[in-house]
């Protein structure tokens, strides 16, 4: 069971990579927990969840770090839980689905769902509830069963669009398939036919869109991304055309395809930090006060970077902006030891030399961070 996130955690979970469910299950344990701890602002993230043969079984929004989950194995059990079941077949696809996910969860990190349900069953009672009971390992069911409901995507179908009729189920069915197509073709070096698939639908989900639209900054068709984003919105483009392709490409979209973010991108990695820093209308995010406050560190406007770390809430820009401080300690008391042996009768230019090293060698430090 594969994990698709199709918007990322800048240096923790990465978009359009695979992770095993396993894997991601802990991760987001890890970070759900490090985020809390923190206090910090609850992250958005959008995701899909495939089989092992490509199809798409699930797919939704886990806002990380908020109360009521602890990891997306959590989360995704309670969207499950509160979904109300047309009929007893229903239920079963989607309790049959709640045993693989738990299948694919590392020990102790399950819960037990077998209690679960007949908890829910008997009580109808709440997942706050049910919580208080504990985790425990699962009881595995039949693997025949498993196979045979699991891996067939009309298990996505029959929990995401209740109450549809049969026509309409089948044109769902018939969508879904095209989108595990896309997948497959462009995961196997088939670029081109996956792009034409999805531009050949005519609607496509939050998730399918911007998945589409890594596809096309990945072959650099940018002018037909455009059309999806809208040529006055090139700066969420620019950001992807940094990741996927590097500085190089970003100059030559930021000259067709001009914008504040691509400006500020190239300015940063450029080391214009004025020029960065001065920089207007830009939809801020996490990454961008990071890097906006370690260009104000580089331009020695401490105050200027610890606002910005008020706002990223990064560990990485707290740990600079105090690395700078101490820096900066450390040279006024050497500036100062400095000044007082020239001052001295006994002046030891040798040691003045040693110091004026020292002090070199932290100015160097300095810019560096």
């Amino acid at each position: 069971m594969r994990v698709l996130f199709t918007s990322k955690m800048d240096g923790e979970i990465s978009s359009f990579h695979p992770y095993s469910f396993q894997e991601i299950v802990v991760l987001t344990a890890k970070l759900d927990a490090k985020l809390k701890k923190k206090n910090a602002k609850p992250i958005l993230l959008d995701f899909m969840i495939f089989n092992e043969e490509g199809d798409k079984l699930y797919n939704g929004s886990y806002e990380m770090g908020a109360e009521g989950t602890s990891n997306i194995y959590d989360h995704v059990c309670q969207k499950l839980l509160e979904l109300p079941m047309q009929n007893k077949n229903e239920e079963t696809k989607r309790d049959v689905f709640l045993q693989q996910l738990t299948s694919n969860t590392p020990a102790s990190y399950q819960i037990d769902m077998t209690g679960v349900l007949k908890e829910k069953e008997g009580q109808k009672s709440s997942w706050k509830q049910l919580g208080k009971r504990g985790k425990f390992f699962v009881s595995m069911i039949s693997t025949t069963l498993v196979v045979a409901i699991v891996t067939s995507i009309t298990l996505f179908i029959l929990l995401s669009n209740q109450g549809k009729d049969l026509r309409a189920t089948t044109q769902e069915l018939e969508k879904t398939e095209n989108v595990k197509t896309a997948y497959e073709g462009y995961w196997t070096g088939q670029q081109k036919k996956a792009v034409d698939q999805l531009q050949g639908m005519e609607t496509l989900t939050e998730s399918e869109r911007k998945t589409l639209l890594h596809f096309l900054v990945e072959l650099k068709k940018y002018d037909q991304a455009l059309q999806y984003v809208g040529k006055k919105n090139s700066s969420s483009l620019a950001e992807q055309v940094m990741k996927v392709h590097g500085l190089e490409e970003l100059i030559s979209f930021q000259e067709a395809y001009p914008s504040p973010l691509g400006e500020f991108k190239i300015a940063f990695h450029n080391g214009e930090y004025k020029q960065a820093v001065d920089i207007q209308d830009m939809a801020m995010s996490p990454e961008l006060y990071k890097q906006k406050g370690i260009a104000y560190l580089r331009l020695g406007q401490l105050e200027d970077a610890k606002k910005m770390a008020s706002e990223a809430k990064n560990d990485e820009l707290n740990k600079k902006i105090n690395e700078y401080q101490e820096i900066v300690e450390q040279l006024t008391k050497i500036n100062s030891q400095i000044e007082t042996e020239k001052k001295s009768e006994d002046q030891n230019q040798s040691k003045i030399d040693s110091l004026k090293e020292q002090q070199d060698e932290l100015e160097g430090q300095k810019n560096n961070i």
